[in-house]
């Protein structure tokens, strides 16, 4: 047992040293020099790398790249403005689920970067307390990358599952509809809260007006519905599979692999982008959405391959399955507890997911637990370091929304999505 602690110990001050040094690069760098450490010196047999994840979180950032360059990102944002505009008293409510609905859509949270200078301005203007649209929406966001097949963390998180039974279609009937019932919950109540607490009109002065939304070309527009089209191509396939083709190799009947279709129709988006729209590659490459894909895969590269090589390995089994396992086969919900504290300290959804999936695994935890408890994932408003929480913290002139503003209604919507969770499971 002791050297099974010293492993991850080893496993994880590597992911934090690198992730504070680096990001995710260094994060998933790090890594590699934990898994040369389980290898070369504690002599651990290796695991096969999760080549899948990478190749789809590459698929997704190429044609998420794609959708960047052709301005078909902007547009959208542009139409989730003009919605939460629309609605500027109900905001707190309106707020989170455009947020949830474009970033579901888009495959990215960086959508909800642009939203909220938009969300805290239309509050303010129209003399509702921002704090709640503010908490509510950055939750939403993140909670959405969960839920779209066009986001790197539902596609490992799949990708892992998918092996012990759980396809996409599955996993999305459970987690979609409890992660929107969930969102809606808490934004009632924050709104309830907000409407008792006095509006301060002194702020008024201090708003700045932000600029109209720019006029979009038809490209963008063009782009988006391609894109848009694929993400809606590969739900349906996951829901009907039966409309894929089959082949007969070896006397035995085939299909296309879920995963790989998921590459295809990503793939295809790009492909529209580059041959028939003429957006040039180089862009593609140089757009953040890329850029980040790529850190993403190379975390689950690292991360993934590490994890799964200390927790797979036959001896460290035989110690996990007598320590840990029993607790575990009596009290499952301690997986919540691990995967809420790696959440905490990792925050990077995909990267705490490498890590805890393949452990929970190991242990024979269902994995239709893994999916009722898969927003736990999303615990990083603990430690105040994401990007939209402290974005939010800004926008908000009135000074009520702090760092620490997330934590309760953080655990609420989680807890509140796990509850919800489990209830569809009894449907399925």
């Amino acid at each position: 047992m002791t050297l099974l602690l010293i492993e991850i110990a080893i496993m994880i001050i590597t992911i934090i040293y690198g992730l504070v040094k680096g990001g995710a690069l260094g994060s998933a760098v790090s890594s590699i020099v934990a898994l040369f450490i389980m290898l070369f010196i504690f002599k651990l047999p290796p695991s096969e790398p999760p080549v899948t994840a990478v190749l789809i979180i590459i698929s997704i950032g190429i044609a998420s790249g794609a959708l960047q360059a052709s301005g078909g990102m902007d547009y959208m944002i542009s139409v989730a403005t003009k919605i939460i505009r629309r609605f500027p008293k109900a905001i707190t409510l309106v707020a989170p689920l455009v947020c949830f609905l474009f970033v579901f859509g888009m495959g990215t949270a960086m959508i909800s970067l642009s939203l909220e200078p938009i969300i805290a301005e239309t509050a303010t203007k129209s003399k509702v307390n921002p704090k709640g649209a503010l908490i509510g929406s950055v939750l939403a966001s993140n909670m959405a990358l969960l839920c779209s097949p066009a986001s790197s963390s539902t596609a490992y998180v799949i990708m892992m599952l998918m092996p012990f039974g759980v396809s996409l279609i599955t996993y999305l009937a459970i987690v979609l509809p409890s992660t929107l019932a969930a969102i809606v919950i808490l934004s009632l109540i924050l709104m309830a809260i907000e409407k008792r607490i006095p509006f301060d009109e002194s702020i008024l002065e201090e708003t700045q007006e932000i600029s109209e939304e720019v006029t979009h070309d038809k490209k963008a527009k063009y782009s988006t519905f391609v894109f848009l089209g694929c993400v809606v191509a590969i739900i349906i396939f996951g829901l009907f599979p039966g409309l894929l083709p089959q082949y007969t190799v070896d006397g035995k009947s085939v299909k296309i692999k879920s995963t790989d279709v998921v590459q295809m129709f990503m793939y295809l988006s790009a492909a529209v982008n580059i041959l028939i729209f003429r957006i040039k590659s180089k862009s593609i490459l140089a757009a953040p959405a890329t850029s980040n894909a790529l850190g993403a895969s190379l975390v689950v590269l690292g991360l993934g391959w590490v994890g799964m090589t200390i927790f797979f390995s036959p001896g460290n089994q035989i110690v996990l399955q007598t320590t840990i396992g029993e607790v575990l086969a009596n009290y499952p919900w301690v997986i919540i507890l691990i995967c809420s504290f790696v959440a905490m300290i990792i925050g990077a959804q995909t990267a705490v997911a490498a890590i805890v999936f393949p452990l929970a695994l190991s242990l024979n935890i269902s994995p239709i637990f893994l999916v009722i408890m898969v927003q736990c994932l999303n615990v990083n408003f603990i430690i105040p370091a994401q990007p939209t929480l402290l974005l939010a913290c800004e926008l908000d002139r009135t000074g009520r929304t702090k760092a620490f503003s997330f934590i309760i209604p953080g655990v609420i919507i989680t807890a509140l999505s796990m509850v919800l969770a489990y209830g569809m499971t009894l449907f399925i």
